[in-house]
């Protein structure tokens, strides 16, 4: 007559580690008693990828009996449908997996009046033909999903996600069942999480809308905003910048560098950005501007809004070298003609030397310019720049340094 083990009750059940746990649930040889708050929360979720459940049963009493079966027992079948007019190059690659591969069952039984589950092993069931890395491979526990989700909300790349999830993993106990994690499961994961947090910022249909509910949403974060038009030019702008923003570049503003990028709206309306550096010596945000058309004109009129929300007085402004951008700046800040502050324009020397690549091509003319362009003194730089003109063998080099 076969032996029967007595039930594992939950006194000699609390010390034991999360591997232990799912070593204890992948291959039950016994009955094991565990409260049902404990087992939903802190069992369940370690071999939720193992087993995959097989029939369902509630009775009078409001006890729950659940069969589950080895998932990679697979006993349903994979879907086979076919797209139609749809060739066979252009259609998803995907693999089925096959079924028949283990098929360990347990039973597990939610009694609620007794406030216990209880697992057993199921009549006549086999061990797993795997190991429990096998199972891994294939699906992800819930418990490391979680760890997954609360890494995701805090929206770094899904290569720092991946580490910090499994150096914490590591730590809870659970460093083999984290050790398939690949970055293709955690951007997925992510774009899960982040996608319903970002829907505010997703845009409508029309510009109109668009810029309303931007300006909405900017003074509801505490944003001074003001939106404008330039007539005979036919363009639009919009200025915003925070007062923290704006208390910096009034104090750190005798330097300030100005930016453009393209590209991030629909609209294809350009984004400028003032920065200016601060007492520790980092680069902080002045005040920002979109232009619907990147001209002299509505740069300007952009830069004289920003002037007027504080006493912004810049001697200089660091700028690429674009002649739209010098002359905006010399529109909004006159200088001694307008009897104020003279504000000096200093290009990039980035942006130069990009330049110089392609129009000063005469190798030794560009060495002799990238010579005065760091020259200390004016009468070294004129001398220098005159010696690359009159030394340049190609005419239109010449006539562009001049």
């Amino acid at each position: 007559m076969e032996e029967i083990e007595p039930p594992v009750t939950n006194s000699s059940l609390t010390s034991l580690t999360p591997e232990e746990k799912r070593c204890l649930l992948f291959n039950v040889t016994c009955s094991l008693e565990i409260p049902i708050e404990d087992f939903d929360k802190n069992w369940w979720p370690l071999i939720s990828n193992i087993w995959t459940i097989w029939g369902s049963y509630k009775q009078k009493n409001g006890d729950v009996r659940k069969d589950f079966v080895c998932r990679l027992m697979k006993h349903r079948e994979s879907s086979i449908r076919k797209k139609e007019n749809i060739p066979n190059e252009k259609r998803r690659i995907t693999k089925t997996r096959p079924s028949g591969l283990c098929c360990a069952k347990i039973k597990i039984l939610w009694m609620v009046s007794l406030g216990i589950v209880k697992v057993e092993p199921y009549k006549d069931s086999p061990n797993h033909t795997h190991t429990i890395s096998e199972s891994d491979k294939v699906k992800r526990s819930q418990a490391i999903r979680t760890l997954v989700e609360i890494e995701a909300i805090k929206n770094y790349s899904p290569p720092a996600i991946t580490v910090a999830v499994k150096e914490y993993a590591t730590k809870l106990g659970l460093g083999t069942s984290v050790s398939e994690l690949s970055r293709k499961e955690v951007t997925n994961v992510k774009y899960k999480i982040r996608g319903p947090l970002e829907a505010h910022l997703l845009c409508n249909s029309d510009l109109k809308s668009d810029i309303l509910n931007s300006i909405a949403f900017l003074i509801e974060k505490g944003y001074r905003v003001e939106s404008y038009y330039v007539s005979h030019q036919s363009t639009k702008g919009i200025v915003f910048a925070h007062p923290k923003q704006l208390e910096k570049l009034q104090h750190h503003g005798w330097l300030t560098l100005i930016d453009s990028t393209h590209k991030t709206n629909k609209y294809n309306w350009r984004l400028f950005s003032l920065y200016v550096r601060d007492t520790y010596g980092c680069w902080d945000v002045g005040a920002h501007f979109y232009v619907s058309n990147e001209d002299c004109d509505t740069i300007s009129q952009a830069l004289k809004i920003v002037r007027s929300y504080c006493n912004w007085s810049p001697r200089y402004i660091l700028s690429d070298q674009s002649s739209i951008e010098a002359k905006g700046i010399k529109k909004a800040f006159p200088g001694i003609s307008a009897g104020e502050q003279e504000c000096e324009i200093i290009l990039c020397v980035v942006h130069v030397m990009r330049i110089w690549m392609t129009k000063i091509y005469e190798k030794k003319t560009r060495n002799t310019m990238n010579a005065a362009m760091h020259k200390r003194t004016r009468i070294g730089c004129e001398q220098l720049i005159q010696d690359a003109i009159n030394n340049c063998p190609v005419s239109a080099i010449q006539n562009y340094i001049k």
